[in-house]
């Protein structure tokens, strides 16, 4: 829908749809279908009670301008303008856009902007790319809510109306699937933050600085009902002092002392009170204040216990020493909620270790994670702290399901989970918890890619997906961006803003979470989860399952290869998925809103 005058135009349209800074849609969002949300010459979004309605607006002309969005009714309005990340020639060849909108950079309603934008840098540019995000508040009555979008430039304003429907349905506050955003280690701040570290600042007070930048990204993660995972240890287990306590002794003496860095970094996120305020330049929590779903904890095979004496009596004297005292600090603090989980991060041929604890492909490696289970399980017991013990499994996959049943309770499976649909129902129903994981689609890409995680997770029967490296958008992700895989978020000090800020495709995932918590919740309350699961699952043109090449069916693990195992598959990798319309999730929105889906 658009109004215009003869030198300003505005227009708005729905959320999974992007256009460049000259008004061409993205080549990947170009449609076979449409979606309008432009009814009897009003704008139109429908919105659950606490949950977003979002849509895009494009502003054309040249000169000074004035975006106000308002609506009545207590609907909260969020609105960002799209950067144009000018894109790098990707291998030897210009990608399919010179230019993609992703990340979002707050705006206050009604400030004055100009087109061209100055700090852009578009040449030409004649078009401006703004998402808002509408806010219902759970206690607002459903109903239709009026409003207007208005440009004003030039002496002359523009105007659309717009509505927001109401709809009884409340989104519920917790996610029946869990969107992880992974990342490694803290010494990436500072080079994202320089002007927050340019004080010649000693070491503690670049750790506190440290320590408040990660709080924001879990924040901005929170509010986006996801959940931030910032793995500390590396692949030779060593970590930072904001990730653990010290040891000091050895054997039946050693000890973890000196929690204090450990607690200034966890404490808030352990007990939730660091979601009682807002990420800078956000908007106030909408979200109730909670601890988060789980953490990574530094114990790895290397500490507390020393590798050194694998095998000996004193290594397990001091890994169960270390396991008890950790487990005795969570108690202490009352942090029963979070899930605290073991985590191995290293490969055999990184040579820090003589077996694989990260994606395991050869069976003798067993032995050790057997090991570290019975350790695990003999420290801990009955312990009320929800601890988890986690595996990102891939190769041995369906053999670990079953010889680890009882130790490992917590599953990051790569793409051949798609070949064990019975296994995967089994480890489903024995209580453990199960997610996925992969590389996020760049931002050249169609727009609405990334939710097939999301929809592949809800619609599988599991509880999560994992984005590898969520925090690392590029070298320059301005004007030399690369794709921006491993960066659905964006480090706003360019901006002004000593925190992170969103991308669409965060907001995007979002959004696709609050419709699978809408149908779920709806789902269940008819007593027809199963049966929903079923039906959406084969109206969708996303595959939930495949059938397993004859190299899984026929050789052990440890003789799959590349070739073998691609021959008349397609990967599970979402982010080379081709031939999807970018309004394929126009059906489960229509679910989620109650609506009779259209086909």
């Amino acid at each position: 829908m658009a109004a215009k005058t003869s030198s300003w135009q505005l227009e708005a349209g729905n959320e999974w749809i992007a256009r460049d800074p000259f008004g061409q849609i993205k080549p990947g969002d170009v449609s076979e279908a449409s979606q309008p949300l432009c009814r009897d010459g009003t704008v139109v979004v429908r919105a659950p009670r606490n949950g977003y309605a979002s849509l895009r607006l494009w502003v054309s002309g040249a000169g000074e301008y004035r975006l106000n969005v308002d609506v009545e009714g207590g609907v909260q309005v969020d609105l960002f303008a799209g950067w144009y990340h000018k894109m790098a020639p990707t291998k030897g060849k210009q990608p399919p856009a010179p230019y993609c909108v992703d990340a979002l950079v707050p705006v206050a309603s009604g400030a004055e902007r100009r087109l061209p934008d100055a700090d852009n840098a578009v040449e030409g540019q004649t078009h401006q790319e703004f998402w808002v995000d509408l806010f219902v508040p759970a206690q607002a009555p459903a109903g239709r809510v009026a409003g207007r979008i208005s440009l004003q430039a030039g002496g002359e304003t523009v105007e659309l109306p717009l509505a927001v429907e109401v709809i009884d349905a409340v989104v519920p506050d917790e996610d029946v699937v869990t969107c992880d955003h992974n990342s490694y280690g803290c010494r990436w701040i500072p080079d994202m933050y320089p002007s927050v570290f340019s004080d010649d600042d000693d070491e503690d007070a670049r750790w506190s600085k440290a320590i408040e930048i990660m709080h924001h990204y879990y924040r901005l993660v929170y509010e986006h009902h996801g959940n931030f995972s910032n793995l500390g240890a590396g692949h030779a287990g060593t970590f930072d002092r904001i990730y653990g306590p010290k040891v000091v002794g050895s054997g039946r003496d050693k000890s973890l002392t000196d929690w204090k860095w450990f607690d200034r970094h966890y404490g808030p996120i352990l007990d939730g009170s660091a979601f009682a305020q807002p990420s800078p330049g956000a908007s106030p929590p909408r979200r109730p204040a909670r601890p988060v779903w789980g953490v990574y904890t530094p114990i790895n095979a290397d500490w507390p216990a020393d590798y050194l004496w694998w095998g000996q009596p004193g290594y397990e004297v001091e890994m169960k020493r270390g396991l008890e005292q950790f487990d005795a600090h969570f108690r202490e603090n009352n942090w029963l909620t979070t899930r605290p989980f073991f985590f191995f991060n290293h490969k055999k041929r990184f040579r820090w270790y003589g077996w694989d604890g990260d994606e395991p492909k050869f069976a003798k490696d067993n032995v050790y994670w057997l090991e570290m289970g019975r350790l695990y399980k003999d420290a801990l017991g009955d312990s009320p702290v929800p601890w988890a013990f986690r595996a990102d499994a891939s190769w041995q996959m369906k053999n670990m399901f079953s010889i680890f049943e009882g130790i490992v309770d917590y599953w990051v499976a790569g793409g051949f989970l798609r070949w064990y649909p019975q296994e995967t129902k089994e480890v489903v129903a024995r209580g453990d918890i199960i997610w996925t994981y992969s590389g996020t689609p760049g931002i050249s890409e169609t727009s609405s890619a990334l939710l097939e995680h999301v929809w592949r997770a809800w619609g599988r029967g599991i509880h999560g997906h994992c984005d590898w490296l969520s925090v690392r958008p590029g070298a320059d992700p301005w004007f030399n961006c690369e794709g921006a895989e491993t960066g659905t978020i964006y480090p706003g000090e360019r901006f002004g803003i000593a925190g992170p800020i969103p991308s669409a495709r965060l907001k995007l995932k979002r959004n696709a979470v609050q419709d699978l918590n809408l149908i779920d919740a709806r789902a269940k309350a008819a007593g027809r989860l199963e049966e929903v699961r079923c039906e959406l699952g084969e109206a969708m043109p996303v595959k939930l399952w495949e059938t397993p090449p004859k190299a899984v069916v026929e050789l052990p693990p440890e003789e799959w290869n590349g070739h073998n195992l691609t021959e008349g598959t397609q990967d599970d990798n979402m982010a080379d998925h081709v031939g999807l319309d970018p309004l394929w999730w126009v059906p489960i929105r229509q679910a989620a809103m109650g609506e009779e889906v259209k086909s």
